[in-house]
């Protein structure tokens, strides 16, 4: 007798059943699925902090621009707004996503190519600003992708520099 009850063990574990291999096949789904989300989501990062780099090297350029010029310059004017555009605080710059070629346009205008990103800068030059020591000037620059004449993302960058 001891030697059937032995062979009918022997005999349910020798395969699996088909109740482990579907729950094999759940766990793995699960794992494919968490897997193809991550995918997705990387995907739409990289994209976004491609763009910001591209916002960043855009807000530096003209920071330093400003920063050249010497005090009293027009260029250094106080005025200027993020919101809207105004005469002397903004421009578009078109910038190619192949090669990283950029050049400024005249606002409103359509991209070269398809390859062409378009980028809208706007500045507020504030001298003297509250809480800052005397002599200072703050500079913040809007940098805004664009997407057709809307912005649809956007930074905020900003420096101060101590003029004498």
């Amino acid at each position: 007798m001891e030697i059937s009850k032995s062979h009918r063990k022997a005999g349910r574990e020798k395969g699996f059943a088909l109740l482990e291999v579907m729950i094999a096949i759940l766990i793995l789904a699960i794992g494919l699925l968490g897997l193809a989300a991550l995918m997705a989501q990387l995907t739409g990062t990289t994209g976004n902090s491609r763009y910001m780099g591209t916002e960043v090297m855009l807000a530096s350029e003209k920071l330093e621009d400003l920063n050249r010029l010497q005090v009293g310059d027009a260029g250094l004017a106080p005025g200027g707004n993020l919101a809207a555009d105004s005469a002397n605080y903004s421009d578009q710059i078109q910038v190619s996503s192949d090669n990283g070629t950029a050049s400024t346009v005249a606002a409103g205008s359509a991209a070269a190519s398809t390859d062409m990103l378009q980028f809208r800068r706007r500045w507020v030059i504030e001298q003297n600003p509250a809480g800052l020591p005397a002599g200072v000037i703050r500079i913040t620059v809007f940098v805004g992708l664009l997407n057709g004449d809307s912005v649809s993302r956007a930074n905020t960058f900003q420096t101060s520099m101590v003029r004498q």
